[in-house]
């Protein structure tokens, strides 16, 4: 009797050893920008530049390893990108008259001709514990855009300061599809550094469609996060995480959160191998009176007036712009709410409405 108590207890030890040694290796940690589930295919029109057989680092060394991308994936639906602004409280900006009630206007025309989603912050709502520059907010922004929108693949973030140019051209056709990266890629090419010279850094020689995680655009003055897509994946839980280190936050303070991205593209080797870095004009191009790199040309996407904060021209060279870009029809529900005063603008706010049962503090400091 005896050798049978042992014996069950000996049997019952090891069946609890196999539970915990199949748990570890099958458990998948839960994470707040899981990357949505699609089909492995490789695209056989994948253009030349791009490498569709590179080696992928080891899981623990990658955490992007377990992420998916729509390059990977016939056309995505419209739903897939949702479009993030972000601005003080303050409803004057720039010097430029109803400058907030255009913006709105011209995104929400876009987002409705192409089924994207809109989110417009109220960037205040987001300081950060420590008295941060308000430029950090933006990565919580990010972070809490993901969660707002579960099914989304794409947040697109554009500062306020930008008019989108040609609302005919879809992000997909423009810069997410493989032939759009192929069109706007800028491979093995010196990226400049930000007051302008080149930095010793360049581009990536090659690229893998289905790695891209972010896209951004090189040009003047380096690298501008005014206007940039990032792609819903553990990579991008990641390197969020990793951009608003408080190490970044208290070493850089010129171009905060523009610092921050360049100091992590250029000494993490990961964050290269996932950014796709386009021409300027793809993503960032300036108007004409502006040095910080290539002008907007008839055709392009949109133009940023970076750095207007201080320049008398901005009023009239915004101006002069809302006119040259391509004419649209205004959605009646859009011109309804701008003239009631109902538009969502600046409306998000930090942890307010977030999906039920979602983390409402998802930057942990």
């Amino acid at each position: 009797m005896i050798f049978k108590t042992r014996e069950l207890r000996l049997l019952s030890l090891a069946i609890f050893a196999l539970i915990i040694i199949f748990a570890f290796y099958t458990f998948e940690p839960l994470s707040l920008i899981k990357p949505p589930r699609a089909a492995k295919h490789t695209d056989p029109s994948a253009p030349d530049a791009i490498d569709n057989n590179t080696t992928a680092l080891p899981d623990s060394a990658d955490p992007s390893s377990k992420s998916q991308s729509p390059s990977s994936r016939k056309r995505p639906d419209a739903s897939n990108v949702v479009m993030v602004t972000a601005s003080s409280g303050n409803r004057g900006m720039l010097g430029i008259p109803h400058l907030k009630e255009q913006v709105y206007e011209n995104r929400m025309a876009y987002a409705n001709r192409h089924g994207y989603e809109f989110m417009w912050a109220n960037i205040s709502s987001y300081n950060l514990s420590h008295g941060e520059a308000i430029y950090w907010n933006k990565i919580p922004i990010l972070q809490e855009a993901f969660i707002r929108y579960p099914e989304v693949e794409w947040v697109w973030w554009m500062d306020m300061d930008i008019i989108i140019m040609n609302q005919s051209l879809s992000m997909w056709d423009h810069v997410l599809s493989p032939e759009g990266m192929a069109r706007n890629a800028l491979l093995d090419t010196v990226i400049n550094k930000p007051g302008g010279g080149p930095s010793g850094w360049k581009t990536l020689p090659t690229y893998n469609c289905s790695e891209v995680n972010f896209m951004i655009a090189s040009g003047g003055w380096g690298m501008n996060i005014g206007n940039f897509l990032m792609r819903r994946s553990y990579w991008s839980e990641w390197l969020l995480d990793l951009w608003i280190d408080p190490f970044y936050i208290d070493k850089f303070k010129v171009l905060p959160e523009n610092d921050g991205w360049t100091h992590m593209y250029r000494h993490h080797p990961i964050v290269r191998k996932h950014t796709l870095c386009t021409n300027q004009r793809a993503l960032n191009a300036y108007p004409e009176y502006n040095p910080l790199g290539d002008h907007w040309h008839p055709g392009d996407h949109s133009v940023h007036f970076a750095g207007c904060g201080g320049n008398e021209r901005c009023p009239g060279e915004w101006a002069k712009y809302w006119k040259l870009k391509e004419s649209y029809e205004v959605p009646a529900l859009v011109k309804q709410k701008l003239e009631d005063g109902t538009a969502e603008i600046e409306n998000v706010k930090k942890g307010v409405g977030l999906p039920t049962g979602a983390n409402k503090d998802p930057v942990a400091r």
